[in-house]
């Protein structure tokens, strides 16, 4: 049977227009097209594919996610890897929106409590040469939580030390960084980079409570590195004395982190810090 666009339109539910984007787009091109009026034929196989599309699209499919299914179909049953992995994303969407909630709620509650801004004290400090492990990491700090596990899990015994963040810069609009533990000897692991930190002077505070506000302390460390003409490259170590777990975050309210701003000395200023 031959059925044309309008019986078509009708057998599918989908308007006149969109198959005619549909054949633009060659996500569905009729069977048969009159040379002499142009009009459109559709066939049996022709109403198999639109309801396959009419799925997708209620399925959130894109467009160009549906020409890659599309393309990759080469039975029905393939259908429902597709469907599957899709399901996935939308998961992996929901997540990232719960987390984004997650955050507005608690920049709502300190808006609506007025809670005063951290006094930050800057102190000079030297941090002796250290070996330790680390992996790179694109994921905000309170959700690191297998990335430290990982690292633990190579280390073992030969933890040395505390957690810590280093060498971080924006990528693709996210922050990535190192993110190591200090160890008493190298580790032979494929999931780890061995390290060695050579000894550091730089200037360090102190942050307080969770991450939401944890930029104020790299500002202060910033002016002061400005207002002291100290010379830096800023890159930041932070230092989790007291933070989340491998699994569990705790009380977020008494977390502890050092933020440490190592400054170079070669060839450059002698000014005290």
């Amino acid at each position: 049977m031959r059925y044309k666009i309008n019986e078509f339109s009708k057998m599918t539910a989908i308007p006149k227009s969109t198959l005619r984007y549909y054949d633009r787009e060659r996500l569905l091109i009729p069977s048969l097209r009159d040379q002499e009026n142009g009009y459109r034929y559709y066939d049996e196989t022709d109403f198999k594919r639109a309801n396959q599309l009419t799925l997708l699209r209620n399925s959130d499919f894109s467009i160009s996610e549906i020409k890659e299914v599309l393309c990759g179909l080469e039975e029905e049953a393939d259908l429902a890897y597709y469907l599957i992995e899709k399901k996935e994303f939308i998961l992996e969407e929901i997540h990232e929106k719960e987390r984004l909630m997650k955050k507005i709620d608690q920049m709502i509650t300190l808006s609506e409590t007025g809670v005063c801004e951290q006094e930050y004290v800057v102190k000079k400090k030297t941090k002796p040469m250290q070996r330790a492990i680390t992996r790179t990491c694109t994921c905000p700090f309170d959700e690191m939580g297998p990335e430290v596990n990982c690292l633990y899990e190579a280390a073992k015994e030969a933890v040395s030390g505390e957690l810590f963040t280093s060498q971080q810069e924006l990528l693709n609009e996210k922050i990535q960084y190192e993110i190591g533990i200090p160890v008493s000897r190298m580790i032979e692991s494929k999931a780890v980079k061995n390290e060695i930190f050579p000894e550091m002077t730089g200037i360090q505070t102190l942050h307080y409570g969770d991450y939401q506000e944890i930029g104020q302390a790299y500002k202060v460390l910033i002016d002061y590195a400005e207002q002291h003409q100290l010379q830096t490259n800023f890159a930041f170590i932070s230092t989790f004395i007291k933070g989340n777990g491998k699994r569990f975050k705790g009380n977020q309210a008494k977390y502890i982190t050092e933020i440490f701003l190592p400054i170079n000395y070669s060839g450059g200023s002698n000014n005290e810090i």
